[in-house]
């Protein structure tokens, strides 16, 4: 061990300084999990790296997909964590992650939701329905 006077940080097996504080930036962050994701052989490793998180700080939160995604963010949520600390040079990096849920509308099932639907998307389907005349119901 050494102590750098003008760091005034406690060196360990020349790897990241135990009181390292380098402040962090989106982009650096996202290169460095680039790098990480690039080392991973998994193609289910790669995605959970490929989602977004969000940075607080020194604290990185996943938005994961589904429970596998999280699984496996957990098994490798150490490794993760060293390298991150250690190619960021900052010790106090923490990571989280959970499952983000996302509201899912029903697929329109009748002729009437399925207009209805589609009026949403384009207005002027009302109008054409009544220039034609037409009726929705069978």
């Amino acid at each position: 061990m050494e102590l750098l006077s003008d760091q005034k940080s406690l060196i360990v097996n020349d790897s990241v300084p135990i009181f390292a504080k380098k402040p962090i930036t989106k982009g650096h962050a996202v290169g460095a999990l680039i790098e990480f994701s690039n080392q991973r052989n998994s193609q289910t490793e790669k995605l959970v790296f490929a989602s977004d998180f969000d940075l607080n700080n020194a604290n990185f939160n996943f938005k994961l997909y589904n429970k596998v995604q999280l699984d496996v963010f957990y098994e490798i949520r150490q490794e993760l964590l060293d390298f991150l600390r250690k190619k960021l040079e900052n010790s106090e990096i923490l990571c989280e992650a959970f499952v983000a849920t996302e509201e899912t509308k029903a697929k329109p099932r009748t002729e009437q939701e399925k207009f209805e639907a589609m009026s949403i998307k384009n207005p002027n389907i009302w109008k054409l329905k009544e220039v034609l005349d037409l009726d929705l119901l069978f």
